[in-house]
């Protein structure tokens, strides 16, 4: 039951901080409130709630360093998309490339039964030629 007590003392405690960042919200700007929804909201309500839960010794120092681990997580997530966005492109260039590459071994090969056939069809054609040289003569 104390426990309880202590997260519903710690909620209400988060509760009064984010009531109080959301008038100072309220009382600036549209477009400065819409500023920091947008680039701030969310991080910082993340960094008081886990402040709340965790009450360390200096949250100051905590909310510093967690908003500096989050902007570096954030930094390391757009380089793994944009890294994994180079893969797939390169991975989807690659099988273009041995789509092209099979295709090409296929029309060598057809080249290639072709010349064979037609090289037959000659040597039949010169030998026939050669038994009616020798059957006339």
């Amino acid at each position: 039951k104390q426990w309880y007590q202590r997260r519903v003392r710690e909620f209400q405690t988060f509760q009064h901080y984010f009531i109080q960042i959301n008038l100072r919200m309220a009382a600036t700007s549209v477009v400065e409130s819409d500023y920091l929804k947008r680039w701030v909201g969310a991080p910082l309500t993340d960094a008081l709630t886990e402040v709340a839960l965790k009450r360390p010794a200096d949250p100051i120092e905590y909310i510093a360093l967690w908003l500096l681990r989050y902007k570096e997580n954030e930094i390391r997530k757009a380089e793994e998309k944009a890294n994994s966005e180079r893969l797939a492109a390169e991975k989807k260039q690659l099988d273009e490339e041995e789509r092209k590459r099979a295709e090409l071994e296929e029309e060598r090969k057809r080249i290639e039964e072709e010349n064979a056939a037609k090289k037959a069809e000659i040597e039949r054609a010169l030998a026939e030629q050669a038994q009616k040289t020798e059957a006339t003569s």
